[in-house]
């Protein structure tokens, strides 16, 4: 039973505990990005001491993927039927274990203990995930605004804080099982510290034996036959890509197409975590001010050239603003994909469910591609596989808009209002034909037709 330090569940908190509660889920969020990270720093050390190629090492990290998968048929479930609190705190004991046999595989150089654990590291942080993302929402309700982007960006932080600790580690020569070890056990005492803060009711739904396995693909199946559904996760696959494959490859692919050591590589893609931040954590009035189109349009433009410098420079010091460019193209195609799909509240969670395994279907995708294409040409080239996935995101950025045709441009429906109001004004001259954006006899404005 989770202990709750003085906070109790309650279905009714005043402002103080959601504040608390907002405040703890930001630490949820940092520790679980750190956590991330602490891995992500060492992946070069881990490839050495398991004596893999690029390709051996792709076929190791895809036992994650699968047990994120796993973890997704029956979050949902498990949630409900023993909540949130109890999520948290159990999850907790099981990433600390399986983040500990990964570290005990790299000490050993055991491949299949590296996989089992990697595997397990995964099918708990989905429980994870799933709780601490309730959690926020149930603080953003309380709240009464949106504040969802802020715990992404804590995650993001977490991310950075963690990646400058593991390069001054690798710089100091400590192996990677000690590195693990150590941040494993300060960061899960700190998690379960605060999870009683973190939840502010967090116990089982009350129609718990109403709820199914299965997942989101269980709830998402009849949401499949829709062609701007498919289109979205489409694109939210090509932004998990660009996500994912920098996570991964980047520290590895500067140092072996760089010959740097494996501590400027940490700071590379640390580079790439804060340029992601940055934007990340002014998303919200970016997408306000330019529409999501083209926010997305210009974050594809953003990866392909950030990828296309990091692959093709002859010189390292250009790799830095490669890694930034790339960092500011990763960071508004998840949210963007996630608020599209999630447009209709009637069915947002069936659609946001239906986008989100595309994102676990590239999980299980990528890493292999590229791992194989790196046992063929240099990795920085493999990585090029992304910049593929972000131009067709290019191509298909009209699915995220709010309404209007999926490949109508926002000048021909325009054009089509004037018509059809000119063609109203020929049959009845009473009704004056008004301008988009103009107003009316009354003085009132005319509702503007938008792009997205």
């Amino acid at each position: 039973m989770p202990f709750t330090f003085g906070h109790e569940p309650t279905t009714s908190p005043d402002a103080a505990r959601v504040r608390s509660a907002r405040f703890a889920v930001l630490g949820l969020f940092a520790i679980m990005g750190a956590m991330l990270s602490t891995f992500l720093s060492r992946v070069p050390s881990i490839r050495d001491l398991l004596d893999v190629s690029v390709s051996g090492l792709a076929n190791l990290i895809v036992f994650g993927a699968f047990g994120a998968l796993a973890g997704l048929l029956v979050t949902g479930w498990s949630a409900a039927k023993f909540g949130t609190r109890a999520l948290l705190w159990w999850s907790s004991f099981a990433h600390l274990g399986a983040f500990t046999l990964v570290a005990v595989s790299t000490l050993v150089e055991s491949r299949p203990m590296f996989a089992i654990g990697h595997f397990i590291v995964s099918f708990s942080f989905a429980f994870t995930n799933v709780a601490m993302n309730a959690e926020a929402a149930e603080v953003e309700r309380r709240m009464g605004r949106a504040v969802m982007p802020q715990f992404h960006g804590a995650f993001s932080i977490g991310m950075a804080g963690a990646l400058g600790v593991g390069a001054v580690v690798s710089h100091a020569g400590i192996a990677p099982v000690w590195h693990f070890i150590a941040a494993a056990l300060v960061l899960t005492a700190i998690r379960l510290a605060i999870i009683p803060t973190a939840t502010i009711d967090g116990r089982p739904a009350p129609d718990a034996g109403e709820v199914s396995l299965g997942g989101p693909f269980a709830t998402a199946r009849a949401e499949y036959r829709d062609r701007r559904v498919l289109l979205i996760g489409v694109i939210l696959f090509a932004a998990s890509m660009t996500e994912m494959t920098a996570a991964q490859w980047m520290a590895l692919a500067v140092v072996d197409d760089f010959e740097m050591p494996e501590a400027v590589g940490d700071l590379m893609y640390w580079v790439f975590v804060a340029a992601m931040v940055s934007v990340r954590w002014y998303g919200a009035p970016i997408i306000a001010r330019f529409g999501r189109v083209v926010a997305l349009r210009a974050s594809a433009i953003s990866v392909v050239s950030g990828l296309l410098l990091f692959a093709l420079t002859p010189v390292f010091w250009l790799v830095p603003l490669a890694a930034a460019l790339w960092g500011v193209g990763a960071a508004l195609g998840v949210p963007i994909g996630f608020s599209a799909a999630a447009d209709e509240p009637r069915r947002a969670a069936a659609r946001v469910a239906a986008v989100a395994s595309f994102s676990t279907i590239a999980g299980l995708m990528v890493p292999p591609l590229i791992g194989y294409l790196g046992e063929v040409v240099p990795l920085s080239v493999a990585l090029l596989v992304v910049a593929v996935a972000s131009t067709a995101s290019f191509v298909l950025a009209r699915a995220v808009r709010k309404d209007g045709a999926l490949f109508g441009s926002r000048s021909a429906r325009l054009r089509r209002v004037g018509s059809a109001r000119l063609g109203q004004g020929d049959a009845d001259m009473d009704e004056p034909v008004v301008a988009p954006g103009a107003t009316t006899s009354t003085g009132a404005p005319d509702a503007p037709v938008r792009g997205d």
